[in-house]
């Protein structure tokens, strides 16, 4: 097939395939906004991959791929894991977690080279490249909306833990980007704190007491049990308050 046969349907894709980024990888979900049906789709990319305008990447991925001096360029370790990522966490039942999140909301600075994905599905580990993807358990049902908040207390969850850092300046931070949330994401952040283990919800009840938000903290303290001690390695100068959270 030449270029002067191109179908109307097969220069619409392949129009809004290079208007992506160079060899960005696609999904069938990404032509959702043409109109097109799945079996338009399916014979239109199949057609395109045929003649050569369009690589086939794997099940239901293409791409444009940009030309290099030996051919045309292979898609990216980065690209193929975010391809990956992109449809691991499609049911939005999924969301991206763990020192790669950590270090983008400026928490570690340790690179990470793996991914972690909280699932409420038990999943064996995938390897692209040299990027492993790990998953690991949600707690309680995800909702769209809650991967900001999630993210923030799988990072509380994890103080003592995070690589290259310092839990008191890591919850310096952490206070910084709680305080930064709207009124109805620092409820959002309570509701879903209640899934946490207790020593999640005594830090994420303190450091809202300590942003002025008594009411949304009290809701959490009634969650807690009174004798518990929560030992974090946190000094009264990194929570002035963890005495009357029973953090240690």
């Amino acid at each position: 097939m030449n270029r002067s046969r191109t179908s109307p349907t097969q220069l619409r894709l392949l129009r809004h395939l290079r208007q992506q980024a160079a060899g960005q990888i696609v999904r069938y979900e990404d032509f959702a906004d043409l109109g097109f049906s799945v079996s338009a789709l399916a014979s239109a990319l199949s057609r395109l991959t045929q003649s050569g305008q369009v690589q086939r990447v794997g099940k239901g991925q293409y791409r444009v791929a940009p030309a290099g001096r030996f051919g045309p360029v292979p898609p990216s370790e980065q690209q193929l894991v975010q391809s990956s990522l992109r449809r691991t966490t499609r049911d939005n039942q999924t969301y991206p977690t763990g020192n790669a999140v950590f270090n983008q909301l400026g928490l570690t600075t340790q690179v990470a080279a793996e991914i972690e994905i909280a699932t409420p599905r038990r999943k064996e580990p995938q390897r692209i490249g040299h990027v492993r993807i790990r998953f690991v358990p949600s707690q309680g049902d995800v909702k769209p909306d809650e991967v900001e908040v999630r993210q923030l207390l799988d990072a509380l969850r994890r103080l003592k833990r995070l690589p290259a850092s310092e839990p008191a300046a890591v919850l310096q931070q952490l206070s910084r980007k709680i305080a930064a949330l709207s009124a109805s994401d620092k409820q959002k952040l309570v509701r879903v704190a209640k899934h946490y283990n207790p020593a999640t919800r005594a830090l994420t009840g303190a450091l809202l007491e300590g942003l002025q938000e008594p009411k949304l903290a009290a809701h959490l303290a009634k969650t807690l049990n009174s004798l518990t001690r929560y030992r974090l390695g946190l000094s009264a100068q990194a929570l002035p308050n963890r005495d009357a959270w029973r953090i240690q």
